[in-house]
């Protein structure tokens, strides 16, 4: 077997093409790793503009703290998170207090936080810097040519132009995907259909204070819960979109809208973006009571028409594609930094064999071969298992919560125990693994979410979509690691076999019920597969 050189007659070991979360955390684990990898990063913009505020969920929020030892920063600039709270009403007219709320009832055990990714973005790139990478800002990338083992990178440094040699680049551009356009690996994800609005609001309502709650503690609107309503992230739902509301430190709100677009459509076709968005915040309960008053920074409004894509490949000889420069699924459950993280860690295991170990050419290019199958697979399976028909869920509050409860008790069961148990996992992307374990597991969750769209289509028939949409609460107590993970788990299977008990009692029944319209299916949906029993009560008239 041959043996590969070392890594010498290039300018640089690495180039990280963009400073933001991936680029940076990459670039700065390659200079804890290997101190002596000569790593350049070249960032577009000579400050970060604002960004979505954007939630950790505990595999990111670890990778944080345990791998980038960022915790003191955490939690003196951003804001603790205090889990995910969802809100759900049959008419706009409602108020908070009428509407139907799911949530936790005390703090989290497990660390979380609410990001201003701003902030966050250029603490990590300062720490990188800090640690010894190199760094050009702002350099606009013009050009690369690949030709491992030695790679060019042209930029424009202030005005001139420049160009380097480096054995690897590292493509942290984000959505504009950079490398993945060049080397035509991008894809966009056609099954899920999603499109995104969103901004940053001042003078939000606080849902803690006595706006909300009312003046009198003696008898609040809402009930008392032994963790605050504002830190969590607060889900406003309905068929077919879902919006956020994530509080960030300098007391600025994070709002968006994300919907299906065969499902549901912003208001006022025709009118400019920001006016759809300010219209549908306008028209909804719950949104409508808390930015009454409150103002939008018209200047960091931001929407995509097209949120989902991905890429063929995620890496090859001398060049490497991390986090949403390779793909993007759906913020629902906030996947885009757990992403982020395990593609950076496990990019820098990669380059650190590579420059550290000098591994065999046919080493390398079998474990970028299994890099590639995994995390390739790991984006399809959890599109399939987890995203697609989901938006037929929101406007139904006991199906989205039985989703709720299901998908997270087993994101914490066989993603997040076996990082917090061993580090090294961390590399292994979502049932990326190719393993009979990860094949079940996602055989699984693909099966009770269909299972759930097909009761919601039938809920539709029967006019029994959204019947707990007013008046009912769910408090969850804190899920950790162990048997209250199991624990929540059963609620979630009990709660999934009632539903499908209901669902059995209402194909049974001779009473007749109003007709609700369906909307369209998603492409190559779940509508194929559903029973006969269901396909005919999609065909009824009644």
């Amino acid at each position: 077997m041959t043996q590969a050189s070392p890594p010498v007659g290039t300018d640089y070991d690495v180039v990280v093409v963009g400073g933001a979360f991936s680029g940076a955390a990459t670039a700065l684990l390659l200079k804890r790793w290997l101190p002596k990898a000569r790593v350049l990063i070249l960032e577009r913009q000579s400050v970060f503009d604002q960004k979505v505020g954007e939630a950790t969920v505990e595999v990111s929020a670890h990778f944080l703290h345990q791998v980038l030892g960022l915790y003191d920063d955490l939690s003196r600039v951003h804001l603790p998170k205090h889990g995910l709270r969802y809100w759900f009403s049959d008419r706009p007219d409602r108020s908070l207090a009428e509407m139907s709320e799911v949530g936790p009832n005390e703090v989290p055990r497990l660390p979380a936080f609410q990001l201003d990714r701003a902030k966050l973005d250029e603490r990590i790139l300062e720490v990188a810097s800090e640690a010894g990478a190199e760094l050009v800002r702002p350099a606009r990338v013009t050009e690369i040519d690949l030709a491992w083992p030695s790679n060019r990178v042209r930029f424009e440094d202030r005005g001139r132009t420049r160009e380097v040699t480096c054995r690897w680049v590292v493509d942290g551009t984000g959505r504009s995907t950079f490398l993945a356009k060049k080397l035509g690996l991008r894809r966009k994800t056609e099954a899920h259909p999603t499109a995104a609005a969103w901004g940053r609001w001042k003078g939000i309502k606080d849902l803690d204070g006595p706006a909300v709650l009312g003046t009198d503690a003696r008898k609040p609107n809402l009930p008392p819960l032994d963790c605050a309503r504002r830190l969590a992230t607060n889900h406003f739902c309905g068929y077919g979109w879902w919006c956020w509301f994530i509080p960030l430190g300098g007391g600025e709100t994070s709002i968006g809208v994300v919907h299906n677009k065969e499902l549901y459509d912003l208001p006022n076709k025709g009118a400019p973006a920001m006016d759809r968005y300010r219209a549908f915040l306008e028209t909804q309960a719950g949104t409508r009571e808390l930015i009454a008053g409150a103002e939008l920074d018209e200047a960091d409004f931001r929407r995509y028409t097209d949120l989902p894509y991905h890429t063929t490949a995620y890496a090859g000889r001398g060049w490497a594609l991390v986090g949403d420069a390779a793909s993007f699924i759906d913020p629902y459950y906030s996947p885009g930094l757990d992403h982020a993280s395990m593609s950076a860690f496990a990019t820098a295991h990669i380059l650190e064999e590579d420059l550290g170990k000098h591994a065999s050419e046919a080493v390398l290019d079998a474990r970028l071969a299994r890099h590639n199958e995994e995390f390739v697979r790991s984006y399809h399976r959890w599109t399939e298992a987890l995203y697609l028909g989901k938006y037929e869920l929101f406007g139904d509050a006991e199906l989205t919560t039985t989703a709720f409860i299901l998908d997270t008790a087993l994101y914490y069961l066989g993603v997040f125990a076996p990082i917090h148990r061993d580090l090294s996992n961390l590399k292994n992307p979502v049932l990326g693994l190719s393993l009979p374990q990860a094949d079940a597991a996602f055989q699984f969750i693909r099966f009770y979410n269909r299972r759930l769209v097909a009761l919601a289509r039938q809920r539709r028939v029967r006019g029994t979509y959204g019947k707990k949409n007013v008046g009912w609460r769910v408090y969850l107590g804190d899920v950790g690691l162990g048997f209250s993970t199991v624990r929540k788990l059963t609620k979630g299977l009990a709660m999934w076999g009632q539903l499908e008990l209901d669902g059995l009692w209402s194909l049974l029944s001779r009473k007749k019920m109003a007709h609700v319209p369906l909307a369209p299916a998603n492409p190559g949906s779940i509508r194929k597969e559903l029973a006969p029993a269901d396909r005919e009560l999609e065909a009824r008239p009644d």
